[in-house]
């Protein structure tokens, strides 16, 4: 909004003579110049949250980086002409590095491509999610504003795209669970049924259940129940970070579906959340413990449907529930 009140200004203002519509141009334009950038930015780092979490150390400092010397060099314009200069006349023109800035939009338009085809691949994308709404507005602005000097379409552009994003966002709402903000089992059905028509896509199912959830509800109240299952929300979530999708299935139930048939990663993972939930309980923040029941499964697209796929992993926590309460016999069952 900001940059598309900002640019009638610059584009009223040139060839104004005097020093107060200079100043109006060299601001406006270095406003633009810093928009554009930081809109493409933002955008990256939503899609790196949105699909995977969050964005890997050593690309954060990259882009970081690049865009804190796009802003740097901007600063110095304002001293020496290095972007773009206004001269006596009060007409802007370009310099030599315009185009830089050209590069570092168009450089974080395709990594935001990397992200999503990254995430897809690995089957933890929302795979509905329309990228190309916010990038072809986007693109299609940049190359008219870059081929025909004077146009300017870019603020006009992102605004589309920004637009077409949050209606996408309103769409996603209907996928997950808004109490503990992960997938929800609607979103369980869709991806299953995804996975059985591309058999190539090797995927695992864990099924988690916390034991003696009622007993925390009877004991504490509702609310603090509640607590509980955005609090293993979290935890799981941290366990798994990007190596799969952790969905609210009912209740206190959970199913992670896991990137892999490897059977150490499996292991791994499983090995993982149970440390995770350990550690949550040696912290003692809580009036209560949390501990789970872990069954898993090996996705088999072309021999199993997705009823026989759940079926299997909630019969094997089953098993491990049982093998639970056998080993802490003579305990209450609904603390543990």
């Amino acid at each position: 909004m900001t940059s598309c009140i900002a640019d009638p200004i610059s584009y009223t203002m040139k060839g104004v003579t005097g020093l107060l519509p200079k100043i109006a141009v060299y601001f406006t334009s270095t406003w633009l110049f810093a928009a554009n950038m930081l809109a493409v930015f933002f955008w990256v780092r939503f899609l790196s949250f949105h699909l995977n979490g969050g964005m890997p150390n050593r690309s954060r400092i990259v882009v970081n980086s690049v865009v804190g010397t796009g802003l740097i060099l901007l600063v110095i314009n304002f001293f020496v002409p290095i972007v773009f200069s206004i001269d006596d006349n009060n007409l802007y023109s370009r310099t030599y590095l315009y185009f830089l800035y050209m590069l570092i939009d168009y450089s974080l338009v395709v990594y935001s491509l990397v992200i999503y085809f990254k995430s897809k691949a690995k089957g933890g994308a929302l795979k509905f999610f329309p990228i190309w709404v916010y990038i072809v507005p986007i693109l299609v602005g940049g190359i008219i504003q870059s081929l025909f000097y004077g146009i300017s379409v870019i603020p006009t552009s992102i605004a589309v795209s920004i637009a077409g994003v949050l209606a996408s966002l309103q769409n996603e709402m209907i996928y997950y669970d808004q109490l503990t903000g992960l997938f929800n089992r609607s979103y369980l059905l869709y991806l299953l049924k995804k996975y059985v028509q591309n058999p190539k896509m090797e995927v695992t199912g864990i099924m988690i259940d916390l034991n003696g959830f009622k007993h925390i509800n009877d004991e504490f109240g509702h609310a603090v129940g509640d607590d509980a299952l955005v609090i293993s929300a979290r935890i799981l979530k941290s366990a798994v970070n990007n190596g799969g999708s952790v969905i609210r299935y009912a209740g206190d139930e959970f199913i992670v579906l896991l990137n892999t048939q490897n059977d150490g990663d499996v292991e791994k993972c499983i090995a993982k959340i149970r440390t995770c939930f350990d550690g949550f309980n040696k912290g003692g923040s809580k009036p209560y413990v949390l501990s789970v029941s872990v069954g898993s499964h090996k996705l088999h697209a072309k021999t199993e449907s997705v009823d026989t796929f759940i079926n299997v992993i909630d019969a094997r926590m089953y098993e491990d529930k049982k093998a639970f309460y056998a080993s802490h016999a003579g305990m209450d069952r609904r603390k543990h």
